[in-house]
Order: structure tokens, then sequence, then C-alpha cells
């Protein structure tokens, strides 16, 4: 058999009338059918016909059914039609048995999708019974239910359902029904089994902010009074148009099979419009006033200032890591400062001294009268510049004591016009470079898997941005693609073109492209928010460091166009730098030997969704030595977590939590001696941690849970440093799986084919030689079945199908590996939080192997201590 290589990249609802309420047993058979009839309640006539024109009938407000679709017909494929309009089913199999709807995917890895037509609402309330005839094999299931369908957006509940039968409920903000970002998680206090149905509600309403609450049950249960997951949306991202109704199933890349699931008594209804009032009797008229001055024409719009920066909002994390990583809020900081500083505010003039009392305007004024070593204070408020810092002024940049401080990239926009059914400003000269690589002007990548944008987002290389009331807009090709929420720059005009209404709301629009340029070795900054940045893919980030020992602390870099951080200098420190919601990339380095990362929050990233490869997400590091990175968070990133390429030597990378990212959590690629220590790795799209052409690498201690494929993947490919053009090589990197160590680790829930999984794709080496010791693991499957091997080992140039074993103890005996470890089928091994359940943590110490003392020196693990998993939180 040939293993290819994975992908690496509460209020009641009304029911309607004549509404039949079924309920299901806890097998999901049909246990009765009642058919309830409710009598409408009529609206009273007026009494009489010369009644008082100012009095009032009592006029009842109820909900108005959107979707009532109970599935009582047959269809062989598709869902056919409900009363409420047509469903339209793509990438999957579909039918209805005459009791309720099915869908499966058409392979694991597919999103099968399934519409309905006509339907459209802002305020929703639905519910909807969802059937689980077989638990999934190897992986999870999701089923997302999405309501305001528009475009690519849509906000959801979503199901997801595990081979040992938890089950998770999310609220969520689904791009294209596929992409998604999880807003709000909680695991259910119930278990799923075959043949399991649950009742599962969604509310979602108002627009500023919105509110979202969900909850799911047993069918044959008591419905909680309480919502179980709730979430106000006030992000830029929240969609606040009304929009369709639809469902979308996933099954993990790491499942068997993709199963297929029940769907019946959808019921979908939006608050009726309030009544209107009661005519009242027309006043007498009166002569109107001699007038006594011309009145003045009313403006077309009336300017509004920009907003106040306001501390940024961290989404949450996932699962039950809670993260306190990151930077603290700007106006929460406060510093010493030294005699002699300069000042500078907003409020200032650049002709002034640059003294508390007397501030400068700008902080390139406040640059050209610092001297080398000094400090420049930051009163608080908004600074639009672009900020060079000269080689010969090495300074500290800080605000005010406890005052937020804000370099924002965008600037307020004026004078807009109605046109049809859009409004337009003329003037806009601002021209932004959309190079879509690292080199300027030249044209994306034609290397399948290796282009920067993604087809499905063609604009996301353009850099420009919009905002409307705070709310971000997104960017379309053309003026005739413009729609509520979105933009268009017409450079032949020099004009922008919108689709909010901007009367009475403040409108701003990104012209500058990048906020710091570092170029002064040992400058500090810190306590200062940096955002919205037109920052092109060439410009490689909106804050960067060109010069050594450069450090930043308590930094916010958020909701810029590309990368929000970038590094090509030794020395480089990052502490409490929290990196949000960048276009790209959160941030990254090449060539920055010595970087340390400490406390860094990286969520949110990719937020334009470029490729995953060849680079996008939380943070990428290439061609360096000695990189530290620890007791930080990633989370959440719409692609990899964290990602060393390209010769890094000399990782250390613990105490770090890396959960929910879309793609693979941490990985290890054509690099050199690293230690994995100390991590939870957890609920991740794909790998939990990949290791690639990489050596001499320590993997101790880690907490693997949930990941949707492998939770630990060693291989290798046919790459080699003697490749012509290959890049970053380094004499120090071989590019060779080497002395790999896997040791005192829990590998929980896990999914794809195997547990330990090492292969050699060039048929070159064999795991005994790319792997030189796995001990002391606690191994977790949910089902005796899933995943279906115990281990793949390589077999080297014998064959290109790796040797298998369904057991541990079959591993031991052919491998000599993990006599100490254990094995566990089907209960959790894994509390909320992701320590070991109690049971489990007992009896630890005899399964666990001594942490060296090189281990231990560079982490948060006592020497010699025997504990199984991440230390606790």
């Amino acid at each position: 058999m040939f293993f290819p290589l994975p992908s690496a990249a509460s209020s009641s609802m009304t029911s309607s009338p004549h509404r039949r309420i079924r309920v299901r047993t806890a097998a999901g058979g049909l246990a009765a059918v009642l058919a309830i009839t409710a009598a409408m309640t009529a609206v009273p006539a007026l009494a009489h016909a010369d009644a008082s024109p100012t009095a009032t009938s009592a006029v009842a407000v109820t909900d108005i059914p959107v979707v009532d679709d109970d599935m009582d017909r047959t269809v062989s494929t598709g869902w056919g039609s409900s009363a409420d309009g047509a469903w339209c089913v793509i990438e999957g199999a579909s039918s209805v048995t005459g009791d309720q709807a099915l869908l499966a995917s058409r392979a694991p890895g597919i999103t099968a999708r399934a519409t309905t037509e006509g339907v459209a609402a802002t305020d929703v309330t639905s519910r909807f019974s969802l059937t689980v005839p077989t638990l999934p094999v190897g992986g999870p299931l999701y089923l997302a239910q999405a309501v305001r369908v528009s475009g690519h957006d849509s906000y959801g509940v979503r199901v997801r359902v595990h081979p040992d039968g938890s089950a998770y409920l999310s609220i969520v903000r689904l791009t294209d029904l596929t992409a998604v970002d999880s807003l709000a998680e909680r695991r259910l206090p119930l278990t799923v089994s075959n043949g399991s149905t649950l009742n599962v509600a969604l509310s979602v309403t108002g627009t500023d902010p919105v509110a979202l609450s969900a909850k799911a049950w047993p069918a044959d249960a008591e419905e909680p009074a309480d919502w179980q997951v709730s979430h106000t949306d006030s992000s830029s991202s929240r969609i606040q148009s009304e929009g369709g109704y639809a469902f979308a199933l996933y099954t993990s890349t790491g499942a068997r099979a993709a199963v297929p699931v029940g769907i019946d008594d959808v019921f979908v209804t939006t608050p009726a419009p309030a009544p209107a009032p009661e005519p009242t009797a027309a006043p007498e008229p009166t002569a109107a006033p001699e007038p006594t001055t011309a009145p003045e024409p009313a403006p077309s719009q009336t300017p509004v200032p920009a907003p106040t920066p306001t501390d940024p909002v961290v989404p949450s994390t996932p699962g039950a890591v809670t993260s306190e990583n990151g930077a603290g809020s700007p106006g929460s900081l406060s510093y010493p400062v030294p005699a002699g500083a300069v000042y500078a505010a907003p409020t200032g003039s650049d002709e002034a001294a640059g003294t508390l009392s007397a501030p400068v305007k700008t902080i390139a004024a406040a640059l050209s009268r610092v001297a080398d070593g000094g400090t420049i204070v930051l009163r608080g408020g908004t600074y639009h510049e672009q900020v060079i810092i000269p080689p010969q002024k090495r300074v500290t940049i800080q605000p005010a004591a406890n005052e937020s401080v804000w370099l924002d990239g965008a600037k307020s926009v004026t004078g807009w016009k109605a046109s049809g059914s859009t409004w337009v400003v003329d003037g806009w000269t601002t021209s932004l470079d959309s190079s879509p690589t690292y080199a300027q002007g030249a044209p994306d990548n034609t290397t399948p898997g290796w282009q920067f944008v993604n087809p499905a987002y063609p604009m996301a290389a353009h850099p420009d941005q919009v905002w409307v009331a705070g709310t971000q807009l997104r960017e379309v090709a053309s003026a005739a693609k413009v729609t509520t929420g979105t933009f268009f720059v017409d450079d032949a005009a020099k004009r922008l073109v919108i689709g909010t209404n901007p009367t009475g709301k403040s409108v701003e629009a990104s012209d500058l492209t990048q906020a710091l340029s570092i170029r002064s070795v040992g400058t500090e900054i810190r306590g200062i928010g940096v955002r919205r940045y037109a920052t092109s893919v060439p410009q490689m980030g909106t804050v960067i460091a060109a010069a050594a020992d450069v450090t930043l602390t308590d930094v916010t870099i958020r909701d810029n166009s590309t990368t929000g951080f970038y590094s090509w200098s030794p020395g480089t420190t990052l502490t409490r730098v929290s990196l949000i919601g960048n276009g790209l990339l959160g941030g990254g380095a090449s060539r920055a030997d010595g970087l340390t990362v400490n406390d860094m929050l990286s969520v949110g990233n990719n937020s334009e969704h470029f490729n995953a490869a060849p680079v996008s997400g939380a943070f990428k590091v290439t061609r360096t030595h000695d990189v530290t990175v620890k007791n930080s968070s990633f989370t959440r990133n719409n692609g990899a977590g964290p990602w060393f390429d390209e010769s890094v030597v000399g990782l250390t990378f613990t105490g770090n939590n890396v959960t929910g990212n879309t793609g693979d959590g941490l990985l290890v690629e054509l690099s050199e001696h690293a230690v994995v220590a100390d991590n939870v790795i957890a609920q991740n799209g794909a790998f939990g941690l990949y290791v690639l052409n990489s050596g001499d690498v320590d993997i101790w201690n880690n907490t693997f849970a949930g990941n949707g494929n492998r939770n630990i993947n060693i291989a290798q490919d046919a790459r080699r440093p003697s490749d012509p053009g290959a890049p970053g090589v380094d004499p120090l990197a071989p590019w060779i799986v080497h002395d790999v160590v896997m040791s005192n680790n829990i590998l929980a829930k896990s999914a794809g084919n195997c547990l330990v999984c090492v292969q050699d794709f060039s048929l070159r080496y064999t795991g005994s030689q790319m792997v030189s010791s796995v001990e002391g693991n606690l191994y977790h499957q949910a089902t005796s079945d899933a995943p279906t091997w115990f281990s793949a080992w390589s077999r080297g140039p014998v064959s290109k199908d790796p040797a298998v074993t369904e057991t541990l103890d079959a591993f031991r005996a052919a491998t000599g590996n993990d006599k100490r470890s254990t094995w566990v089928v089907g209960a959790d091994v894994l509390a909320a939080d992701y320590t070991l359940l109690p049971a489990y943590a007992t009896g630890q110490a005899s399964v666990a192997v001594p942490v060296p003392s090189a281990i231990a020196s560079v982490s948060r693990l006592p020497a010699a201590s025997a504990t199984l998993g991440a230390l606790p939180r």
C-alpha cells in the first residue's frame, strides 16, 4: 500500500400554525408525530365606524416563518423543494427519505453545502434536528448551519462530533461556507452515539453589534432554558446585511470515510415589523411664517470626526485554552520618563521645543530633537505618520503614563456624493502597490501550490482599506461590483466608490503604507498601537526591524493590509507583542539570528485569505540561527501557526499554546536542532506538529489534542541543499530527518491514519534512521479502529510503503520503542483545560521518562521530572 503525503497546507420560539412537532428517541427513531393546529389570534376590528380617530387597536406582533421544512417527502438525489423554495446541494451526496434529509461530504476533506433559494433575513431564530446515524471514524465531522448568507460571508452554529462521541458547539463566522472563524465554543454535556439526534437552536440579532447565541440538546431531553454559548460581534468583520440560509458539512481529512448526517424539522423565523401607528387627526393649517433670512443650503454630508482610538478587541481563543499573552492595551501602561525626554502630542506644534508643556506635533519632529540614546514620550491620541528611525538615533519611544497612543495609517475622507446605489468621492490620488509577491512588480508565482493569491480572493494583494463607522469594507475589482459592505478604487478617475451609505458616519481610508522603519541599533518601541496601514507584500511589514538589537514591548500591531511585523536583523526581541487581524501574516523574520519572542499573541491573521503557501498565518521565520519562542499564543489564524523554514538552526519552542489555526499547528521544515517542549497544540485544521526534512528535533512533554490530521507527522522528501537554486541553504542544516526524540507527549483524540507516523518519500531512510527514540508517551484514540494503524514506519529503500503496526505491542516488538508508553482507547484522557484527568495523572510517573537537563534548561520542565504532556497553564 502506498501512503501519499498528506497536505501541509434565550427566548422560546413561537410555533407556526399547523406546525408538525417531532419527538425523537435518543436512537433517532420517530417516537411520536403530533399534528398540532394553533388557532390564529384575530386582530379585532374597530367596534364602530365612527370611533374616535385617536383610538388604537391591539395588534399582535409575532415572528414570521422564513423556512419551515419538515422534510416529509422522498427525493432520491438532492433535497427537493419545500413550500419556502428549492434546496441546492453541491459537493455532497444527498437525499430525502420521507422522514429526514441526508447529507454527506463527497469525501473527507470536502465540504458539502445545501442552500435554499428565496430566503433573505437579518434577525433570525433557527431550529433544526441533527441525527448522526454512525459516528465518524478517524476524525471528527463538522455540521454548520448558516444564516445571513450574503456574498462570501455568513454566521452560523456549528456542531463538531468526534469519533468518541464527544461533541462541541460553536458560534462561527464562515467564508464561502467552507472557511471557519470560531467566535465562541463549548463542549456539550452529552455523548453522541450511533443514531443520536440533537436539537440545535441559533439566534442572530442586531447589526451594531451583532448578538449571537446557540444551544443543542438531546431530542428526548428538556430544552435548556439558557443559551449554552453566546458571542457579541462588534468587530469590523461583523455581518450586518440580510442573507440566506444554508447547511455545510465537513468531514476531517483524517476520517476514514465521509459519514452522512440527518437533518430534519428546519424552522426559521424573523421578527415581524412593528405595526404602523394609527393615524391621528390632521392639525388645522396655519399660515407659514415669513422668512427672515434665506436658509443655509444643507450640505450633502456633514463631516464626522474620526472616532477616538479604543482598545483593540482580541478574539477569544478556542477550546479551554484562555490566553493572557500579548500586549497590554494602549492606555493601560506606564513607564518612567527620564530627564530630557522629548514630548509629542497630536495637538502640539512642530515649531515647539518638545517639552511637556510645549510638545511637538509629530514623531518625525521629535526624532529631529531627541539625542542619541534619548526617549520620546507620546501624548495620547492618533499619529498619522510614516516614521523612519535613522541609524544615528538609538531611541526609546513610549506613551505618556496611561495614555492611549496609536499610529494610524488611515485618514478621514469627506465629500461623498450619491451615485446610483453607491457613493463616490473624487480626488483620491493615493496609488498603492498591489504586487502579489516579495518581488515588487513581479507577477504571482505559477507553480501549483506556491501562488500567493487565492483565485477565490483576487483582491488579497491590493492593500487599499476603507472603514465606514469603524466597519471595514471589502475591496472589489470594479465599480459595477460595489454593493453594501464593499468598495472600489478607481485609479483612472481618481476616486473612491463605496457601497455603504456614509451619511452621518465617519469614513476612513488607508493612505500610508508603513508605520515604523527602525534602522537604529538598540532602539525600543513600547506601549503603543499600530493599525490600518496599507502595506504591500514587497514592503515585508508595517513595522520592520532593519537594525540589530531592536526591542518591541507591549506593542499592538493590527488590521494592516498584509504583514504586521518583520525583522531581518540580529538580536530582535519581541515581548508581549500582539499581532491581530493582519491581511497576510502576523509577523515574521529572516536572517534575524538571536530572535527572541516572549508572551506574544498572534490571532486572526491572514484576514485577506492568501493561500497557505508560500506564506500566511501566524508567524514565519526563515534562515535564522538561535530562535527562542516562549509562553506565547498562536490561535485562530487563517493558515499555519508558527512556521520555521529554510534552515532555521537552533530553535527553542516552549510553553506555547497553538490552537485553532486552519492549517498545520507548528511546522519545523528544512531546519536543524529544535526543542519542542511543554506546548499545547490542539484543534488545528491539519497536522498538530509537522517535522519535515528537519533533524535533531527533541519533542518533549507536549499535549496534542483534536488536530484535524495526525497529531505528529514526521516526514522526509527529496529536497536537498545540493539542489540547484535551493533557497536558504545553510551548511549546518542538511535537510535530513535524523535523531528525532518523542518523549512524554500526550497524543489525544488522534485523527489521520496513524499515531506514530514516520515516512521517507525519497525512499532512502528507515524509520530507525530518522527517529532515535520514542518513549514514555500516552497515546489516545476514541475508537479501536481509528486511526487505522498504531504506526507507519519508513522502510527506506526497501519499499515506498511503510511498515505498519496495529497495536502498541506490535510497534514495540518491531522497533524496540515505547516500552514504557501507554495506549488508551475510548474515554477521554484530558479535561477541558487539556490537563490529564486524575485517573491518568496519578500513574503518569510509571509511563514518563525523566526530563534531561538539556531540555529542562530551556523550558519550565524540572530536570529529572517524569510527567506527561504540557505543564498546567
